[in-house]
């Protein structure tokens, strides 16, 4: 059964395809300098970070009854396992609950929490500060079959299949994406064929900047 497409969705997906909306969610770090340029051309992968893996995300959820079974009957994690409910750390009355979901080469990869406060309310996550994650497809299944596996579970695709580059949709990564929102309306980037400092070479030799086009 297909899912109903809320407002949210209605009102958001038309604007997240436009590059003018996404290069004002990232104004901010352009200003600063974190984000330097806006060109896809000018992101070569030229050499290895110091940083070698990402361990894993770890995302509030406003209620991980709903949030882990979407995960895992529509996405394909494996859920690890789910903690008992205990006092938050830093918040004196605040309680929480987690569940460990794990991708195919990556155990844990995506820890969804859940938090009560201290009159046992659940409390909502909020997006204010977050723009996406992506997760990598596997191997030999592209994001063009992924895109379908989503439309057959129901789920409503925001943007996408796309791919970044400069005669794509101008971004960066050289990558093929498509994008949907999660319940708590956290946006979900599904993605294969980046480049990387090991296909690199292979694929652009010594070309650089919009050569690489």
């Amino acid at each position: 059964m297909a899912k109903q497409i809320s407002k949210f969705e209605t009102f958001i997906s038309p604007l997240l395809r436009r590059k003018v909306v996404r290069e004002l969610i990232l104004l901010p770090s352009t200003l600063s300098g974190k984000r330097f340029s806006n060109k896809t051309e000018d992101y070569g992968v030229f050499k290895a970070s110091l940083v070698s893996h990402l361990d894993s995300v770890a995302i509030y959820v406003s209620n991980l009854n709903r949030s882990v079974p979407w995960y895992v009957e529509r996405l394909g994690f494996v859920h690890e396992g789910t903690t008992e409910i205990q006092n938050h750390p830093h918040f004196p009355g605040y309680q929480l609950r987690c569940a460990y979901l794990s991708s195919k080469y990556h155990k844990n990869a995506l820890v969804l929490v859940e938090r009560t406060d201290e009159n046992g309310k659940k409390v909502p996550p909020s997006t204010n500060s977050f723009f996406h994650i992506a997760f990598e497809v596997e191997d030999g299944r592209t994001s063009y079959e992924f895109a379908k596996r989503l439309r057959d579970e129901g789920i409503f695709i925001s943007y996408g299949p796309v791919k970044h580059n400069a005669t794509g949709d101008g971004e960066s990564g050289g990558n093929v994406a498509v994008y949907i929102f999660d319940p708590d309306r956290h946006y979900v980037e599904f993605f294969y064929d980046m480049d990387t400092v090991d296909n690199y070479k292979e694929r652009y030799g010594e070309l650089t900047g919009s050569q690489r086009a």
